[in-house]
């Protein structure tokens, strides 16, 4: 068994120091959109698919950081934005993995409030912005993750929640748990939560 984990840096902080064998195709900056716009799964070329392998993905917090702002400004509506988004997602998954044990998508983190990142680091100057108020950012993180969940019960995957346990009462990410930025750093509750599905996986 292979657990082959893909997806944006969360993908990397999420998945730091997993003991249980992987290969991890995390890539910087990788959006839900681009998966689900080009159907294709980065790194996923590079192996050979087989029925005892567990698929893991992780993508999401830059839409809703970074995008969902901007489409709003365009005139789309918050739900059939992220609506398109998840189910882009979930199928080019879907196209994708043909053999397998399981295919697990992971919630998407909490996000950083801004006001702690601002007064960490200064104003945010770099190319992925925090764009909207906090409270909208954790409203559009908890729609995409109640959406992921529906869509992981239909199409027969897994859904990997462990939102809660990194989200203060606003629903932004526990600085104390964080790297300060945007990512998880004390990640031993998704190391243990994917240790207890793998070991289900394989009774």
């Amino acid at each position: 068994m292979m657990i082959y984990i893909f997806g944006d840096s969360h993908a990397n902080a999420n998945f730091a120091n997993l003991t249980l064998p992987h290969r991890n195709f995390f890539q910087n900056a990788i959006t839900m959109h681009r998966v689900g716009r080009d159907r294709q799964i980065i790194g996923l070329n590079k192996i050979r698919q087989r029925e005892d392998d567990i698929y893991v993905f992780c993508n999401g917090e830059i839409d809703c950081r970074c995008h969902m702002t901007r489409q709003i400004a365009l005139g789309r509506d918050k739900e059939e934005i992220i609506t398109k988004l998840v189910s882009d997602y979930v199928e080019a998954i879907r196209k994708n993995v043909r053999r397998c044990r399981a295919v697990i998508l992971c919630c998407v983190t909490p996000p950083m409030s801004r006001e702690k990142y601002e007064a960490k680091h200064g104003p945010v100057t770099h190319e992925f912005p925090f764009l909207g108020t906090d409270q909208e950012r954790a409203e559009f993180t908890r729609l995409m993750n109640r959406l992921l969940e529906a869509a992981c019960r239909q199409a027969g995957f897994v859904f990997m929640d462990y939102f809660d346990h990194y989200a203060d009462e606003s629903g932004m990410l526990r600085y104390d748990l964080s790297d300060e930025v945007c990512h998880i750093r004390n990640n031993e509750r998704i190391l243990g939560m994917l240790q207890q599905l793998v070991d289900g996986f394989t009774v």
